[in-house]
């Protein structure tokens, strides 16, 4: 659980790091809740009506996952873990998005990329599909690939200070991309 929170905090950091689209990016999420309040209230859809269709979407998302290389799986739960943690305690989440970052690369030997990056976007856009949340969360699935990633550094002993140093070049490398994303 320990780790989880650190991951978490990873996230948070960078999350928090990464800005402006946030504030759309929960105005997006507020508007997606009251256009599915809508359509319940116009009697469009009843709520089981609507969620069969969230769940369909959980469903798909999650086939869509497994499609994932082991390295595309990892940053898509460090970003889902550091979004986690960034709701829940946000300076924690800060210090370890370094150490989650690194935490990739020692064990995958791959850094972010354009393929890693569509992943770790992936999981960091997670939480507008609160059924994908609850079912990631149920299933422990970040929980569990996270953990096994820590029991890895640990066994290989990497130290915080190595992981830390090799996470600060790939976040500076999904700065860019989400830089570059906000130009399109």
């Amino acid at each position: 659980m320990k780790k989880l929170m650190t991951i978490l905090c990873c996230m948070s950091v960078l999350l928090m790091a990464c800005g402006k689209k946030e504030d759309k990016a929960k105005v997006k999420e507020e508007s997606v809740t009251e256009q599915m309040q809508q359509i319940i209230d116009s009697g469009e859809l009843s709520e089981d009506e609507l969620l069969k269709v969230t769940d369909a979407q959980a469903e798909r998302y999650l086939n869509e996952f497994n499609e994932y290389t082991e390295p595309q799986k990892y940053y898509f739960c460090a970003a889902f873990a550091m979004g986690a943690m960034s709701v829940a305690k946000p300076i924690t989440a800060s210090a370890m998005v370094n150490y989650f970052m690194g935490l990739g690369v020692a064990k995958f030997k791959e850094g972010i990329n354009d393929e890693t990056y569509k992943a770790f976007n992936a999981g960091k856009n997670t939480f507008t599909n609160e059924t994908l949340v609850n079912t990631i969360l149920k299933e422990k699935i970040c929980e569990n690939i996270m953990n096994d990633t820590a029991d890895f550094a640990k066994d290989s002993n990497y130290t915080i200070a190595d992981l830390d140093k090799i996470g600060k070049i790939e976040v500076e490398k999904v700065v860019r991309y989400i830089k570059n994303n906000e130009k399109k």
